[in-house]
């Protein structure tokens, strides 16, 4: 045990201090925050002048858009709704003429019908993707308000009808999540892709320690004093640690940065994640992390060097390249056929399960089931890997197979 503590130790401090981990750690939640402060820190030009920056260095958007209405519907703009962005104008030529003198950006025409068609026209001398709706939705807003007869209250209580308070549910309730929202997508793609990057990132470093003690014979002389069991898992855990550290460092950041992000610019729709999804990502990285660090050590331990490893590490990242692959049907059927087995899998279960666990509604069995899974073949997995610590670490000249791997792997 005292081998197997100085082993964790050596290295998670060595893995803790190096140049690249502490610019990682540091760096992936700086970036995002810096621009987020920056952003949520300019002034009314300064945005103008970044806007004008990314749309070609137009300088036409503190003009306003003309309203042309044939229907009588647009009687009154008012200011407070639309920040003097939207003008009435009493007719098309007119419009047309203010539009050519470079005083409008564009202006919307209401047809006489538009109470049966609901269509509404925007002219622009520019087609522009990125500003050419701007001013949408601005213009929806000011229809609604006179359609509900200028009345400013109910105005006011027709666009925030209801105040919604967050409530759990019964995991056996059908989906109740709102698919139209855009962040019900969003959101779980991004935990898919962060739980792919961090699992596949962190057992990697793994590879990398055993393929360098390997080629520089240090493997030779640590196992001449040390067991294999206990060399393999003081590496695990040292770096187990060393990546946990990081993905809760992580995990802060970005529950600091939503908070920020949301008060900053003021989202329409909070982004709450429960509590209970932190630990089950602690939980799942762990059993994820050691799961394929052991086979990334496995390959360190029979590969002839580093680069031969490194190449034959496209077999062992397969099932999560293609959970990742499959996220599309993952958020759209979180609780159908596929989902529920790429959840269960041990190969699969530490991404697809948090891809799952962020929409919600994962039985309680299911859960526990992947974890077990997961957690027994762990067991095998650093048995068989410490074997191959033992008996292959002298046959360095030897070509990689990745057959002959998985045969050794499961020989007792």
């Amino acid at each position: 045990m005292n081998k197997t503590w100085s082993v964790f130790k050596h290295e998670f401090l060595t893995t803790i201090s190096r140049r690249s981990f502490i610019l990682t750690l540091i760096l992936v939640p700086l970036i995002p925050a810096l621009v987020l402060w920056i952003l949520g820190n300019l002034s009314e030009s300064q945005s103008q002048s970044l806007t004008q920056v990314f749309t070609g260095g137009q300088t036409a958007s503190a003009l306003p858009y003309g309203a042309v209405d044939h229907s009588g519907l647009l009687t009154e703009a008012p200011d407070w709704l639309t920040g003097g962005t939207i003008v009435l104008i009493p007719s098309a030529e007119e419009a047309h003429q203010l539009l050519q003198e470079g005083k409008l950006q564009g202006y919307y025409e209401i047809p006489q019908d538009y109470l049966q068609s609901g269509k509404v026209s925007l002219f622009r001398e520019d087609v522009n993707p990125v500003t050419g709706f701007e001013q949408t939705s601005t213009m929806e807003d000011l229809i609604a308000y006179n359609l509900l007869g200028r009345d400013q209250d109910l105005y006011l209580k027709y666009t925030n009808p209801v105040s919604f308070v967050l409530e759990e549910v019964n995991p056996a309730i059908a989906e109740t999540r709102n698919t139209e929202d855009p962040l019900a997508f969003f959101v779980p793609y991004g935990v898919t892709l962060f739980f792919y990057m961090i699992v596949f990132i962190t057992s990697s470093m793994l590879l990398n320690t055993v393929g360098k003690d390997k080629d520089n014979r240090v493997m030779e002389v640590l196992l001449s004093s040390v067991k294999s069991t206990n060399l393999f898992i003081g590496k695990l855990t040292g770096l187990g640690l060393a990546g946990l550290l990081q993905l809760v460092v992580w995990f802060g950041a970005a529950l600091v940065l939503l908070r920020v992000t949301g008060q900053t610019f003021s989202l329409p729709i909070a982004i709450n994640l429960p509590a209970a999804l932190y630990v089950y990502g602690i939980l799942f990285f762990i059993v994820g992390f050691i799961f394929y660090a052991s086979l990334m050590a496995g390959i360190g331990a029979m590969a002839p060097n580093l680069r031969e490893g490194s190449q034959s590490t496209f077999f062992v990242a397969l099932p999560l390249i293609l959970t990742v692959v499959a996220v599309n049907s993952l958020i759209q059927m979180p609780h159908g056929g596929l989902a529920t087995v790429l959840s269960l899998l041990p190969p699969t279960a530490p991404v697809a399960m948090m891809t799952r666990l962020t929409i919600g509604g994962v039985p309680g069995w299911q859960i526990a089931l992947a974890f077990g899974l997961l957690a027994l073949t762990d067991v095998f997995l650093i048995k068989g890997v410490s074997n191959l610590f033992r008996s292959q670490n002298l046959l360095t000249g030897s070509k990689f197979s990745f057959k002959l791997f998985l045969r050794e792997l499961v020989r007792r």
